[in-house]
């Protein structure tokens, strides 16, 4: 999916860089670099783990399947580090790494974006995700939300939601991994 997007974005000259956001080892964020290798593309993660501040909020939900999953941890994803992550990528020169709690590390950042990637896992970062890059697409771009269907992460489900009260109406679109929109 990701390939065909990318070749679909040059294709159509859709302008704008490239962002992920809950990068963790790199995996995704590899693909990104490789088919978009001539956009920068923007790397947010604590490289820490969860933050305590956003399972508290996921926690007060009071969703059992996610208060018995193994995402009620937040050393969950701890072990990675910029150096792995960008020892990865093919093209990294063309990667903006921006350690630390989103969206404190977007501020401003003034960039316009054909393509991002949010795979946070929880709610508030998600939210704040969709707020902060909703605005700052081109037409035609793409905001991929990762976990729309995870049953432990309900979260992302409800960020969306809460975004959309703001008046905006999303196009979602599952793309066929049992997982996104």
């Amino acid at each position: 999916w990701l390939r065909n997007f990318a070749d679909y974005a040059k294709e159509n000259g859709l302008s704008g860089n490239v962002a992920e956001c809950g990068v963790c080892w790199g995996e995704f964020s590899y693909f990104i670099n490789q088919y978009f290798q001539d956009r920068l593309l923007y790397l947010f993660d604590t490289f820490d783990g969860f933050s305590e501040q956003d399972l508290k909020v996921e926690r007060s939900f009071e969703e059992s399947d996610f208060l018995n999953s193994k995402f009620n941890n937040a050393q969950l994803f701890t072990g990675t580090s910029e150096q792995v992550v960008l020892a990865r990528m093919r093209h990294p020169e063309n990667c903006i790494l921006k350690k630390g709690y989103f969206p404190e590390t977007a501020t401003g950042l003034m960039d316009t974006f054909c393509f991002v990637n949010l795979d946070m896992d929880l709610y508030q970062p998600t939210l704040a995700g969709l707020q902060f890059f909703y605005e700052k697409m081109c037409p035609g771009g793409v905001i991929l939300l990762h976990d729309y269907f995870h049953k432990e992460l309900p979260g992302v489900k409800r960020a969306v939601k809460d975004f959309e009260k703001s008046g905006v109406k999303l196009c979602k679109l599952p793309i066929g991994d049992f997982c996104s929109i």
